[in-house]
């Protein structure tokens, strides 16, 4: 693992060419009646521990606000790496005049996803048991929680493929590594960084913790930003506009960034 200062170095070739990651504030500040809800919808139901409950209902919470922000009735919204539903059950009981597709390749939470829609009675809402680069229909919208390593870059290709919207939490950014796809992902990055240099940032975003303010935890952070910016800046070189975001609250989880993207002519209000 490299050390800090041979971090720093690298990080310092971006920033003096201007490439630092900057973060927006959207302003979160939705907040969902959970126990009101049809049985199923809830995260509750895919079997989660109490002490990550509340995290992931907060996560929940700012990816609909996001989501609603971009809402225009009648698209499809396909969650990449869904597992059993904890985002899109919750945003199809939302959003009825959307149609949503859980792409999950795990067989057991695609089981278990199915029985909450079963049990939510919702209409507009599929799974499909399906690597990401399997999935080839048109979409208007793709989301990701959590989705690990080259998953979520799997995901923001295809969105990018599709013209199709992005709202991403990204996860073990280290995995990286053991990844097939071109790194760094955008050019502003890959004229500055090379393939090596680029891992030990990915590593080193692997580094944040539950102690938001310690060395480790803002350390962590930082590599956690410049991955985020380089993912946004691949969109914006393709005609997106984009926006970096921390959850709120940064407790909800340590891997807090949201990288948040739609095409330029389109327009939003956060």
């Amino acid at each position: 693992m490299a050390s800090w200062k041979t971090i720093q170095k690298i990080l310092e070739k971006l920033s003096e060419e201007g490439l630092t990651p900057e973060y927006s504030d959207p302003n979160f500040h939705l907040k969902l009646d959970w126990e009101q809800m049809p049985e199923g919808v809830d995260p509750s139901s895919g079997f989660l521990k109490e002490k990550r409950l509340q995290g992931k209902r907060w996560q929940v919470e700012n990816c609909i606000q996001l989501v609603e922000s971009l809402l225009k009735g009648g698209q499809v919204i396909v969650d990449f790496c869904s597992g059993s539903g904890h985002l899109s059950i919750p945003m199809a009981y939302r959003f009825s005049d959307c149609h949503f597709v859980l792409v999950e390749r795990n067989p057991v939470p695609v089981e278990i996803g199915n029985k909450r829609v079963k049990d939510s009675r919702l209409t507009n809402i599929e799974f499909c048991n399906s690597y990401i680069q399997d999935f080839q229909r048109d979409f208007d919208m793709g989301v990701a929680l959590h989705a690990c390593g080259e998953a979520t870059d799997l995901a923001h290709i295809k969105c990018l493929e599709k013209d199709a919207a992005y709202i991403m939490c990204p996860c073990d950014i280290g995995f990286l590594q053991n990844s097939k796809l071109d790194y760094p992902r955008s050019s502003a990055f890959s004229q500055i960084l090379t393939r090596e240099e680029y891992m030990k940032i990915a590593s080193a975003a692997d580094w944040t913790c539950w102690d938001f303010d310690s060395d480790q935890g803002k350390r962590g952070k930082l590599c956690m930003g410049y991955i985020s910016l380089d993912r946004n800046l691949a969109a914006e070189e393709t005609g997106y506009k984009t926006h970096l975001f921390t959850t709120h609250p940064r407790e909800a989880t340590p891997k807090n960034d949201i990288i948040f993207g739609y095409k330029t002519e389109l327009s939003i209000t956060l």
